[in-house]
């Protein structure tokens, strides 16, 4: 077996590949070209830091390498059917954590699917600790809607993308790699490969950003829901509560965002199991799955020759 880097392939190629590796999944989550470079300007993957197994010239794993400030997030780890119990996962993952070391990261974070024992297993054997569980919810568009948060509301401010951004930049809470400012602001790097003509296979059908809404509602609470909207779907949902009960404010909030998008189907990803995950739920999201949030203290370990040891 060989590792080479990412980079060395097409997006074509790695997708198919990667595709593979999902096919008898616990959560297959297909992906198309356009997709995974969407996928990979979102979240700072480094295709030069990340890794491909080739064994007779066929790809039989692969895994990616995101690189922000201080932090690396491993992310898309996976063999396929002819690669398993050969030691191929393990192998990408020390090469994904010896990239991340010789680079100076201190931390490297990843998630991984509630139930998917052998690779929560894997993930143990080189240190990394569970640090919360984080759910992927959804909501129909048949969903009931009531009139609630929109004769509740008292003060409506739509917000334009930089003033979401604005209103990322402020929270304090810590943000899950795919919640965080910096993926927020990558939206924008969306948009300007879109405008540029820079996708490799075919071009996404509209151009992304980032649109929200402030609202102040008559009991004084107060919030605000940021998202973005395709013809068909809404996703990077993100809510906060500025003042107010926390399951009320933040289901009046996604209720009088789904008043404006009434055809979307809706998304949200990685968000904690607290107050307002119920907020969710009063307003139409069901559970898919959960996944559990990882991370690695490099520091710990940097005189280890490997992780894995």
């Amino acid at each position: 077996m060989d590792l080479y880097p990412a980079s060395e392939f097409s997006l074509e190629e790695l997708t198919e590949a990667y595709n593979q590796t999902r096919a008898d999944y616990l959560i297959p989550m297909p992906m198309n070209s356009v997709r995974m470079q969407e996928y990979i300007l979102l979240y700072d993957i480094d295709l030069a830091r990340s890794r491909v197994a080739v064994v007779d010239g066929a790809i039989v794993g692969l895994g990616m390498l995101g690189l922000r400030p201080e932090m690396g997030w491993l992310t898309r780890l996976g063999v396929l059917a002819e690669g398993r119990r050969q030691g191929v996962g393990n192998a990408i993952l020390q090469a994904l954590l010896d990239e991340a070391r010789h680079i100076g990261l201190p931390v490297v974070w990843l998630e991984v699917i509630l139930g998917n024992l052998p690779a929560h297993e894997l993930f143990i054997k080189h240190h990394f600790r569970t640090t919360r569980e984080l759910i992927v919810a959804r909501r129909s568009p048949t969903a009931e809607r009531t009139m609630t948060a929109v004769t509740a509301a008292r003060k409506i401010h739509y917000l334009q993308h930089d003033e979401a951004i604005d209103l990322h930049c402020r929270r304090g809470e810590r943000m899950n790699w795919l919640t965080s400012i910096d993926t927020m602001r990558n939206v924008r790097r969306l948009s300007n490969a879109a405008a540029l003509g820079d996708y490799e296979q075919g071009m996404p059908q509209e151009m992304p950003h980032l649109s929200g809404i402030w609202i102040e509602f008559n009991d004084g609470s107060q919030g605000w829901v940021t998202y973005m909207a395709t013809s068909y779907q809404l996703k990077n949902i993100s809510v906060e509560v500025v003042r107010g009960d926390a399951t009320r404010t933040t289901a009046n909030l996604l209720e009088f965002m789904h008043r404006l998008h009434t055809a979307q189907d809706a998304i949200v990803e990685n968000i904690p199991d607290d107050a307002r995950w119920q907020g969710y739920h009063q307003a139409g999201y069901f559970e898919v799955f959960r996944r559990i949030e990882m991370v690695c203290d490099l520091s710990a370990y940097s005189n280890n020759a490997s992780y894995g040891g």
